[in-house]
């Protein structure tokens, strides 16, 4: 059995590794969402 601290700890990692793996994809497509309506723009 792991401690509370220790498994609280794997939680948190688990979290920041999830909100990692959908927040990057998207700020990548909103940025290029940005840059394809800038074009449009001009």
């Amino acid at each position: 059995m792991f401690h509370l601290s220790h498994n609280y700890q794997f939680g948190v990692i688990v979290l920041i590794l999830a909100f990692l793996v959908f927040y990057i994809p998207m700020v990548y497509a909103f940025f290029k969402i940005r840059k394809q309506q800038q074009k449009q723009d001009q």
